[in-house]
């Protein structure tokens, strides 16, 4: 797996034992396992700006 993410096994293991990780890495090992998908909504908003400008301002 080390070898066909591009990642040093190092990096895999201590992932493995620590659960740490850099995110450049876990999304070599998601794309790796067919799931870089799964990342698609992280960052969409949850709210509308115009509402959020609101809160700001109250």
């Amino acid at each position: 797996m080390a070898d066909r993410s591009g990642l040093s096994l190092g990096s895999l293991k201590r992932f493995e034992n620590t659960g740490k990780i850099s995110l450049d890495s876990l999304l070599r090992l998601m794309h790796l396992l067919g799931r870089l998908n799964e990342f698609d909504n992280l960052m969409l908003p949850t709210e509308n700006i115009d509402n959020v400008k609101k809160l700001l301002t109250k």
